[in-house]
């Protein structure tokens, strides 16, 4: 099992990420990526869901002031043509968050992963009404488990940061790219997606790819389906979207 190389720009605090394991998904570069704490009510805010969205939401059960966030800046090279599959989901599950990826077979940046099934298909040999295991940068882990996936040069940067000690204020850190949004149980989206098997065939999923780009808010059903824009806030047409792209 390899750990990823890391490339560190200016470091501010005690979270170091990788370059390399973005090139897929269409993320190129990734900066270094700071600590952001934030007080009790923006955690609250941020974290609030309805009753119905906690449900098969592993995050659910985490208290916000238990989470040190982290976010970075990536150079994004979108290109949704690029994508084997483009397809509307419902997201049945959030099973949690990981270092580790079973169809790479490496360490990676902190992932969120869990269970979507079709409900139509624009591109690709999937199939509606399947249900399908899907991963996506950007997630929440324990702090142990972000540190065992770091090299121990990763480590001892860290600790040079931290005056020679592991940090140990927050019992979880959750990491994603600035701009991105939050994948959310119970919730329909288009997605674009690459799909990924392990080298001994057992294990398959689908990565959600191009960060805020490859994941877009959906509603209605049919060819009344409109997304949402997460850039201009505005809901547009699925179909004009997809023969956009």
């Amino acid at each position: 099992m390899s750990k990823s190389n890391l490339k560190i720009s200016k470091p501010r605090a005690y979270i170091l990420m990788a370059a390399a394991v973005l090139a897929i998904g269409g993320i190129s570069t990734y900066a270094f990526v700071s600590s952001q704490h934030t007080d009790s009510k923006t955690a609250q805010v941020a974290t609030s869901q309805t009753v119905d969205s906690k449900v098969n939401d592993a995050y659910a059960s985490i208290s916000p002031d238990d989470i040190q966030r982290a976010a970075g800046d990536a150079d994004i090279q979108w290109d949704p043509k690029s994508y084997q599959a483009v397809a509307l989901v419902h997201i049945d599950s959030i099973e949690g968050g990981r270092t580790y990826s079973p169809t790479a077979e490496q360490y990676v940046l902190p992932q969120t992963y869990g269970k979507m099934t079709v409900r139509e298909v624009y591109r690709g040999d999937i199939k509606a009404g399947e249900q399908l295991t899907y991963s996506r940068l950007g997630g929440t882990v324990t702090y142990d488990e972000y540190w065992k996936s770091l090299n121990k040069q990763q480590q001892d940067k860290i600790l040079h940061l931290n005056k020679g000690m592991k940090p140990s204020d927050k019992k979880y850190i959750e990491v994603k790219m600035r701009d991105d949004v939050d994948v959310e149980a119970n919730k329909d989206y288009l997605v674009y997606l690459i799909p990924q098997t392990s080298k001994d065939g057992k294990q398959h999923e689908y990565l959600i790819g191009g960060a805020q780009f490859g994941l877009r808010e959906a509603k209605g059903t049919g060819d009344a389906v409109t997304v949402l824009n997460n850039d201009t806030k505005e809901w547009e047409g699925v179909n004009s979207v997809v023969k956009q792209d």
